[in-house]
């Protein structure tokens, strides 16, 4: 029954028009009490949404009626483990095994005399105060980074991250909250040195999923670290969720898809150590990625160049080059990168029980040397292609003289297991050798044209960097058509869901993507695919991923519909999320966000039609092609 109600309440969003905000969240002013001075902003809480929305017009400087979307700062479901029983977390009557972080990639917190009546064990949280009427409690949640980090705070005038230019930047205007029950609360915003920046008080509706807006002054919040709601004493209260109000810029849908999807993988970017981190709600230097750091740094570069300039190009050359400078004080037995790296005293370093990884090597030295080629940076292109020469291919051969995945963290000893399942992680392993040797040995790949299990991403990774796999034309390694087994693999990742799982909320929605991230209580890697049974997870970065392949309205009009129905919300696009929609992983993690935001690039290139800097220097740089000739040697010079 709970599922029903949800794919209903979903689909009725979907039916609402996106921009129509004012008539899908009417102000319930009339059952707030303002417990302060009338105010202009206390008037405004007072009047129809219809007025408030005026005024914010008045405001706007004469701008289009901005697109308002709601951005979860927590929506309170629970994660639990099928087949676990639900036990509450020691010493509290909380249950939720979710509780490193909220929506934003960030952390949260319980707060108050009485935190510990605060109840979670279902998809609600229940603050229990009826038995205090001395005693308050409540919920913080960072609004950037983490809570002890105070040098992270969030600009509601330009909330996404500071290296996108203002024509990009998006606003916070309102706060949502989803609560009904007996008692009062209030809601507030801090600043980094706990300064009150807003507030307000409120009686909460009796009506079950009663929903509570207000408008709040963009530049009244322009260094606001922590939003905290807070149940009065003697409160029996239930909170649903948490949101903020996000205006949307005023540019294109197609451009504001490249946006939303390059800010999320921004939003894992130190911009002091200039890694990138695994996961965005991690703490700076704990877990960074090369591969992530490499895919930001081209994707960095991608979107400054004309007709976006999301990022100015001298941000964009200066992010590259410090990117490169970072990674080149790291230590590369056989100049082969760590898969993850961490802060040390002595820098950075592999993180331990990790290992030096080929396939991160490749995805890295590949996006910096495209980006070192867009910008024409010959300095830093002659340091790329030095630091590729290096790497000792021969000595990372396995005795069936096929590359390894890589050295182990002590630095010397080979990983087992080798790149030959076909796909586009061994392809770009192996052109990342034949930079170095035209003339190391090749070898056929397994089950040509066939992704293990049939998992979304493989299939797609190395057109994130070269044209080349958009033809038909076999290649001369395997023989495969290359653009035909993508298209393949798409039409299955779309038959899946409708012909497995016909009547669930993602058939409706037309969501796919059986492919590789975060499982779905978030505490496993999970690989999917469409050569396997039953599969009811999905991983939707697939839809960007291979976007390229698709007629462009097709697929943006399924972004509108996963916009509405809060699965591509301004802070990216979820994780993970299972087929009945009940529920979703909101989890920040960069890898995928990377594939994210190269997907939705080239796709915004092949809508416009522009040149797509990416491809542009792939058909360009000497390097790249030689790199192609292992499967394509007459394309081996740019067009």
């Amino acid at each position: 029954m709970q599922d029903r109600l949800r794919q209903r309440l979903i689909l009725w969003k979907m039916g609402r028009a996106g921009g129509e905000w004012a008539n899908n969240h009417k102000l319930d002013c009339h059952r707030a009490r303002i417990s302060r001075k009338l105010s202009f902003s206390s008037l405004m809480r007072l009047l129809p949404a219809s007025v408030a929305l005026f005024g914010m017009l008045l405001s706007s400087s004469g701008q289009n009626a901005p697109r308002l979307i709601w951005q979860p700062v927590q929506e309170y479901f629970i994660h639990q483990e099928p087949g676990k029983e639900a036990m509450p977390i020691s010493g509290t009557r909380r249950l939720n095994s979710f509780t490193a972080y909220t929506h934003l990639g960030t952390d949260f917190g319980f707060m108050g005399p009485a935190e510990h009546d605060i109840e979670w064990i279902k998809d609600e949280v229940f603050p229990h105060l009826g038995q205090e009427p001395d005693a308050w409690a409540g919920m913080w949640h960072s609004l950037a980074g983490l809570a002890r980090e105070p040098q992270k705070t969030l600009d509601f005038t330009a909330a996404w991250p500071a290296l996108i230019q203002s024509k990009y930047q998006t606003r916070i205007s309102s706060i949502r909250l989803d609560a009904s029950g007996l008692g009062k609360m209030r809601l507030e915003i801090k600043s980094d040195n706990q300064e009150m920046l807003w507030s307000v008080a409120l009686t909460v509706p009796s009506t079950p999923g009663s929903t509570l807006t207000f408008p709040v002054s963009p530049i009244t919040c322009k260094n606001a670290k922590l939003i905290n709601w807070i149940a009065e004493p003697g409160s029996e209260i239930t909170v649903d969720g948490l949101f903020l109000g996000v205006e949307a810029p005023d540019v294109p849908f197609d451009e504001y898809v490249t946006a939303a999807s390059y800010a999320k993988l921004a939003r894992c970017f130190d911009a002091e150590s200039g890694f990138v981190k695994d996961r965005a709600h991690l703490e700076d230097g704990a877990f960074e990625s090369l591969a992530s750091t490499g895919m930001f740094a081209l994707a960095t570069v991608a979107v400054s160049q004309p007709p976006l300039s999301i990022v100015s190009p001298e941000k964009a050359q200066k992010t590259l080059q410090q990117i490169f400078k970072a990674v080149k004080l790291l230590d590369r037995p056989l100049c082969v990168l760590p898969h993850f790296v961490s802060r040390t005293g002595m820098g950075y370093a592999i993180h331990p029980g990790t290992e030096f990884s080929t396939v991160d090597t490749a995805i890295f030295y590949h996006s910096v040397l495209l980006g070192a080629e867009i910008l024409a940076d010959e300095g830093l292109k002659s340091d790329v292609v030095s630091a590729v020469d290096q790497i000792d291919f021969d000595k990372l051969r396995l005795p069936d003289g096929v590359i390894s995945h890589g050295i182990k963290d002590d630095g010397r000893t080979l990983l087992e297991h080798g790149w030959k399942d076909w796909g586009g992680e061994t392809a770009l392993v192996m052109m990342l050798q034949n930079i170095v040797n035209e003339n190391a040995p090749r070898h056929p790949m397994k089950r040509p044209g066939q992704a293990w299990q049939g998992s979304g991403f493989i299939p797609e990774l190395q057109s994130l960097f070269y044209p080349d796999f958009d033809s038909d034309e076999p290649d001369a390694l395997d023989g495969v058509k290359w653009s035909m087994a993508r298209h393949r693999m798409l039409d299955a990742q779309r038959d899946y869901v409708t012909r497995t799982w016909p009547g669930s909320m993602a058939a409706k929605l037309g969501l796919y993507g059986l492919s590789a991230g975060e499982g779905p209580t978030g505490n496993s890697y999970y690989v999917g695919g469409v050569d396997l049974p039953d599969q009811a997870v999905l991983h939707p970065h697939y839809i960007l991923m291979s976007a390229a392949l698709t007629e462009p309205s097709e697929t943006y009009t399924l972004l509108r519909r996963l916009e509405k129905a809060k699965l591509f919300p301004p802070w990216g696009m979820v994780e993970t999320v299972p087929v009945n929609c009940n529920g979703y992983l909101p989890m920040n993690g960069s890898l995928n966000a990377g594939f994210e935001a190269l997907g939705a690039y080239h796709l915004f290139a092949k809508r416009r039609g522009v040149p797509n800097a990416i491809y542009s220097g792939s058909r360009h740089s000497s390097e790249l092609r030689r790199a192609s000739q292992l499967f394509f040697p007459v394309n081996n010079q740019g067009q």
